[in-house]
């Protein structure tokens, strides 16, 4: 059994995992730039000709390999603190709102690698902090709030690394300038998916992590104002 949810402010996960996000962004932006370079240099070649490997397109080459270094690094330091992000406002939620959790906390983490329910186990659990931080009423009960954001970031994120496979497959298999362009294409269109992840990600992790610092706030306020008012009283 799980230890009762405690609140642990996610600012500065929150903050790490922004920056980084940006980074891998402008990383992203870099390699549209190359699978662009990359498109045009297959087109440059003879559509008859069969080549070899990638060295065929020259500078286009190279510098894709430096992109997908530079991308290798970031997205691993983006993973680890976003990941961290999220399982820590995961826990928060149970500690704002004990009930509506479709999954344990351990499925923050386990939910992004394990095969098959890793295409909507995070989707779902990332619903479940959203509806978590919204301001209950007098009641306590808590309107939904629409989950757009959520699911447009979902589904960038998710055409973004298909299209990528796709993309790698078709390059892979190549032979001629023409099929090489096509899985170029794929390419280009899966850094476009990739950066409008980026930036809808940035906007979640931002809108939770305030939403959650709010609800905190007014708790602890109003926990004061009841200890202030009992002290009166007695």
């Amino acid at each position: 059994m799980s230890s009762p949810a405690a609140y642990r402010s996610p600012r500065s996960l929150a903050t790490a995992a922004i920056v980084l996000l940006v980074v891998c962004g402008a990383v992203t932006l870099l390699q549209l730039v190359v699978d662009v370079l990359r498109y045009r240099a297959a087109g440059d070649l003879p559509g008859a000709v069969e080549f070899g490997d990638d060295s065929a397109f020259g500078l286009s080459h190279w510098l894709d390999l430096i992109a997908y270094l530079l991308y290798s690094l970031t997205l691993v330091g983006a993973m680890v603190t976003f990941l961290s992000w999220f399982h820590r406002v995961r826990v928060n939620a149970e500690w704002l709102s004990p009930r509506g959790h479709r999954h344990s906390r351990g499925w923050a983490i386990g939910g992004w690698f394990t095969p098959v329910i890793f295409l909507w186990f995070p989707w779902r659990i990332a619903c479940d902090i959203w509806q978590a931080g919204v301001r209950p009423d007098a009641s306590g009960v808590r309107t939904p709030l629409p989950t757009t954001l959520i699911n447009l970031w979902w589904v960038s994120f998710c055409l973004a690394n298909m299209v990528d496979a796709l993309g790698n497959q078709d390059i892979d298999a190549a032979r001629y300038p023409d099929a090489y362009q096509q899985g170029a294409a794929w390419l280009i269109a899966s850094d476009v998916l990739e950066l409008v992840a980026a930036v809808l990600a940035v906007l979640v992790v931002s809108k939770v992590t305030a939403m959650q610092e709010e609800r905190f706030a007014e708790h602890t306020a109003a926990t004061s104002y009841g200890v202030h008012v009992s002290a009166v009283e007695s």
